[in-house]
């Protein structure tokens, strides 16, 4: 009865318009919804588990790249950024002040699993691209001309999400950007991991899936047309 109650939320997941999945996990249930902003077609993915609520939003291109380039980023750097399969993270604890936990969070342990644009190669297992990452990409560039400004990097330090973390209970949250380092449209699993504890106890190491995520299309805003 239990599988084929898993099964059932399996298939709303594929549903097109909105999404649900519920497992059992414990005493915890864990639900992953997929919304499409009737608006703008741009998908959310949402994850509920215990006290941990992530939200990844598509963002597109165009709107990333705008962004940037507003920030001090010339029009290629910021070009590069955009087309990195970039989401706006949001991350909350939901539990309660006084009887909740803190959660600690780490980009640098969460995986993605994705498939290349060539058929005949294998699936690929890799972390994000952290802003540590483009921090240390952007100081190997020589050419005084290709440089990012010291400004720029300020202001996508401060844009992007941190790559560590810990969110207290009462409703303690945050967003920024994360770039996933793969190219417009493909898709993707992600296999998160978080940590929760009060200082008189263990650790507890928490961990999830949630599969077939998109990066946004680069598509204009104004036509909806692909660039």
């Amino acid at each position: 009865m239990m599988s084929a109650i898993r099964y059932f939320f399996t298939l709303l997941f594929f549903f097109p318009v909105l999404t649900l999945a519920s497992i059992e996990s414990g005493l915890n249930e864990t639900q992953v919804n997929t919304l499409i902003d009737k608006t703008t077609g741009l998908k959310t993915w949402q994850l509920t588990q215990s006290d941990l609520e992530l939200q990844l939003v598509q963002r597109l291109p165009d709107q990333t790249r705008g962004f940037f380039q507003g920030r001090g980023f010339n029009k290629q750097q910021a070009n590069k950024i955009a087309t990195q399969c970039v989401f706006q993270t949001i991350v909350k604890n939901t539990g309660l002040k006084k009887t909740g936990k803190p959660i600690s969070i780490s980009l640098k342990n969460w995986r993605i699993i994705h498939q290349p644009l060539s058929i005949n190669k294998n699936k690929i297992t890799q972390g994000i691209k952290l802003k540590e990452d483009w921090a240390n990409e952007w100081l190997t560039i020589k050419d005084k001309n290709k440089q990012v400004k010291p400004s720029a990097r300020i202001a996508f330090k401060w844009a992007t999400f941190p790559s560590e973390q810990t969110f207290e209970p009462g409703g303690d949250y945050n967003w920024g950007m994360i770039s996933f380092g793969l190219p417009p449209g493909a898709w993707f699993d992600l296999h998160i991991f978080w940590q929760s504890n009060q200082a008189s106890e263990q650790v507890q190491f928490h961990d999830q899936w949630i599969k077939n995520i998109q990066c946004p299309e680069d598509i204009s805003i104004d036509n909806n047309e692909r660039i």
